[in-house]
């Protein structure tokens, strides 16, 4: 499975949020997108899921266009905004993930639950299954959110921010989770922004600010010159980026 983005641009208010725009992430690999704040990495996972529109560029998965193939990709948006307050348990959240499997008004079969029941597993999250998502940590939803982006069982997984306001212990077991999967053969796509981990985990980079300062191998462009360029613009980017 490959994501394919070409000369993408896309404008808030008369804005630029990005411009021109020309990424590539490939199965069984983990890439990572980095930049400052306002860098516009959040807007490229919205424009290959068509949450927005763009003014110019194309989508592609393996070569088909999102409509196609939507039923194979797991996004997974940042967590605030989330109503953590709804009557679900945690079980709940996560079937959502099988809906793309399901007619209309027909029920989980066995096959859904124990897609389900993997996915607990996998994150972590069996004992509590039951548990209402209000009464969770902020690690535990978050792993909650990635069980729901597993039991859809998709090809391609986007992640944006998912290790924003948890714990240590979540991010690390996150991190090599979501290199498993890929090594599973999945094309996993991360926003990420603590540079700490972004060696450990990711087989390639995006570096992003607006348009695409380079991309490649993360040995290969995970260097101080290419962060200093890809932050520059962005006050105290660089600082905060040292601090990490």
């Amino acid at each position: 499975m490959t994501v394919s983005v070409h000369d993408l641009t896309v404008t808030y208010h008369d804005r630029p949020a990005i411009q021109g725009v020309s990424v590539e992430a490939r199965t069984r690999a983990v890439t990572g997108i980095i930049g400052p704040n306002g860098a516009g990495k959040s807007t490229v996972l919205k424009a290959v899921m068509g949450l927005l529109r763009p003014d110019t560029g194309t989508v592609r998965i393996d070569g088909r266009p999102l409509s196609a193939v939507r039923h194979t990709i797991a996004y997974l948006p940042q967590r605030q905004g989330l109503d953590w307050d709804y009557p679900a348990q945690v079980r709940d959240v996560v079937a959502m993930g099988r809906f793309p499997y399901l007619r209309f008004g027909r029920r989980r079969r066995r096959r859904d639950h124990e897609a389900v029941a993997v996915a607990l597993e996998r994150v972590g999250l069996s004992e509590l299954a039951t548990r209402h998502i209000g009464e969770l940590s902020g690690g535990q939803q978050q792993r909650m959110l990635v069980a729901r982006a597993l039991a859809q069982e998709a090809s391609t997984l986007l992640l944006d921010e998912p290790f924003v306001g948890v714990d240590a212990a979540t991010v690390a077991m996150l991190s090599q989770l979501l290199v498993d999967v890929a090594a599973d053969g999945a094309c996993v796509v991360v926003v990420h922004h603590d540079l700490a981990t972004t060696a450990q985990m990711c087989d390639h980079l995006v570096l992003l600010n607006q348009t695409v300062v380079t991309q490649g191998p993360t040995a290969r462009v995970f260097t101080s010159e290419w962060l200093d360029r890809t932050y520059a613009a962005d006050p105290g980017g660089v600082t905060a980026r040292h601090a990490s």
